[in-house]
């Protein structure tokens, strides 16, 4: 069985952080409610579910849904393909992509909503 690793991007505190439950909806089987370290369940509003993509950076980092990566001097941000129902890399500044296994020859640099560790030079070709 495949390993589903998933973390949980607080729209309210602008945190990343890991989920320690989610509930889900019986009828729908959507997410419903999660529940984070230090805190009871609340509304899944509150957060954006990112996905493990399965394969990890040049370092060992896992790679998320969300995050930045760069392989050589190009930028790309993972995405999920909901046609395809995979992961898929989305060059910034482009409509290129690139399969996902190409992640493993990369470096995360940060991720669409935490900024921080981006050169001023790759800030600039971000389309947030």
């Amino acid at each position: 069985m495949r390993e589903i690793k998933l973390r949980v991007w607080d729209r309210i505190q602008e945190k990343m952080l890991k989920p320690q439950a989610i509930s889900f909806d019986t009828n729908s089987t959507s997410p419903f409610a999660v529940s984070v370290p230090g805190r009871s369940w609340e509304p899944i509003g509150k957060y954006i579910l990112l996905q493990w993509t399965g394969f990890c950076d040049n370092n060992g980092t896992d790679v998320y849904e969300g995050d930045l990566v760069k392989i050589s001097s190009v930028i790309y941000k993972v995405i999920w393909n909901k046609t395809l129902a995979t992961f898929e890399l989305l060059e910034l500044g482009s409509f290129s992509k690139c399969e996902i296994s190409a992640v493993e020859c990369s470096i995360v640099i940060g991720n669409e909503f935490q900024k921080a560790h981006l050169t001023p030079e790759a800030v600039q070709f971000t389309l947030f």
